[in-house]
């Protein structure tokens, strides 16, 4: 639940924020500004089902800001770090408290696993939810297959295992309620994915060869 309603001037920084992060996002593929928008769209759902406090300028703000870290690099490696550096940059100049910037930080930082640092707060642990929930489903799937390298035996398998483990590793049974759905969506398609890659493989290995039933010298 929320511990209390915005006041006008976050929603307004909320605003600059949104467009801010949306120019920034505008040429990205798979952290694209749709996917944070679902984020901040499946964090609000989150928050309002849970019987934890969740201050709601930190939840949104690190929502808006979860993927920051992508903008300019191509892995992605620690981009909750790098992106801890932009947030609190953009933060400071927009007047924003220090400590309100620190809980964000945290948010940014901890929403991925990348980072090393499991999520604590509410807000930090809703925020990771709603990413991962982003995560599910045919759509999440496709969204991890873009930009990766390697066969395409290797990607699938490997996002297939990222799917099932980012369900295991959500924090609220909310949170698990909504990924329900996406989860089987995501077991399906992971079911035919497997279906397909054996074939391939049995294709690979039955080539059907025009050759005569009597070899001649």
């Amino acid at each position: 639940m929320f511990e209390r309603p915005l006041t006008r001037s976050e929603v307004e920084l909320i605003v600059r924020a949104q467009a801010f992060v949306r120019q920034k996002h505008a040429r990205t593929e798979q952290h694209d500004f749709a996917h944070v928008m679902s984020v901040v769209r499946y964090a609000l759902q989150i928050a309002r089902a849970i019987p934890d406090e969740v201050d709601p300028f930190v939840l949104v703000c690190g929502a808006l800001f979860h993927d920051i870290g992508w903008i300019g690099t191509v892995t992605g490696v620690v981009h909750g770090l790098r992106g801890a550096t932009v947030v609190r940059e953009y933060l400071s100049a927009a007047g924003v408290r220090a400590d309100i910037i620190d809980r964000i930080v945290q948010v940014v930082v901890r929403h991925t696993v990348s980072s090393g640092l499991a999520p604590e707060r509410p807000e930090e642990k809703v925020v990771h939810d709603a990413d991962g929930l982003d995560a599910l489903g045919l759509i999440g799937m496709l969204r991890g297959l873009i930009g990766k390298e390697g066969s395409i035996e290797e990607v699938i398998r490997g996002d297939i295992q990222l799917g099932v483990k980012t369900f295991e590793r959500l924090y609220y049974p909310e949170s698990r309620r909504l990924g329900e759905a996406l989860q089987r969506e995501t077991e399906e398609v992971i079911a035919r994915f497997r279906a397909a890659l054996d074939r391939r493989l049995r294709q690979i290995d039955e080539l059907p060869l025009p050759v005569a039933n009597t070899i001649e010298g």
